[in-house]
């Protein structure tokens, strides 16, 4: 089993799998940096909106300037993340952060300053400003030694990202590798979606989280 994402997520995730028995090969795709960013006013916002941990760990001293403000946290990580930090998390999503902005009562944050990596998604909502303030990014890189030598053989390949879909896929084409002998699970059905065609199976999970990830791993690599 391969894991792509970036380095401290792949070896979380590399510890649950070998507690259930899978083999596994991390070699990562992507590496997380801190960017230069410029720090909005506090006082324009009402909430913090934070997608991932990184934008605590990453985030620098500025960070600091917005700790009155109540958090909205997409996962538990990245509310564990917050309030290590000493921000006050107001209200945890596990799904994504558009379905947390609609679970939010009429009228309460108005105004939300998002810190986010430098890719993501558009959110749109009808009764809420959203400023982006990009404090990350995954930087890509290539397809390690230890991930094309996986591939040598039929490989269960794990995705956490669209982003990371279209990359591995651009990767196999630049060295011409062939997908037809590996399996891809996907994070969720966006990522198998990026996926796209052509590979051995296409699974996605119900709840884009890593047990269930790896449940559909365990049941897959028993299958083989």
């Amino acid at each position: 089993m391969l894991i792509l994402r970036p380095l401290e997520g792949a070896l979380q995730t590399e510890q649950r799998a070998k507690a259930l028995g899978l083999p596994v090969v991390v070699d990562p795709l992507f590496t997380v940096e801190s960017i230069a960013w410029s720090a909005p006013d506090a006082r324009n916002f009402d909430a913090l909106l934070l997608t991932s941990a990184n934008a605590i760990k990453f985030g620098g001293a500025q960070l600091g300037s917005y700790r009155s403000l109540p958090v909205l946290a997409v996962g538990e990580k990245t509310a564990d993340a917050a309030i290590r930090a000493g921000f006050d998390v107001e209200t945890t999503g596990n799904l994504d952060a558009k379905h947390l902005l609609n679970q939010l009562a009429d009228g309460s944050c108005r105004n939300i300053l998002w810190l986010a990596g430098e890719q993501h998604t558009q959110i749109i909502t009808k009764h809420r400003k959203i400023h982006i303030a990009p404090v990350y990014r995954a930087r890509a890189l290539n397809l390690g030694r230890k991930a094309q030598a996986c591939l040598a053989d039929e490989t269960v390949i794990l995705l956490h990202s669209a982003r990371a879909a279209r990359h591995i896929l651009s990767e196999l084409d630049r060295l011409k590798l062939s997908k037809s002998t590996h399996h891809v699970l996907a994070f969720s059905a966006k990522v198998a979606e990026a996926a796209g065609r052509g590979w051995k199976s296409v699974q996605s999970t119900d709840h884009p989280d890593d047990d269930a990830l790896l449940s559909l791993a365990s049941a897959l690599c028993r299958s083989c």
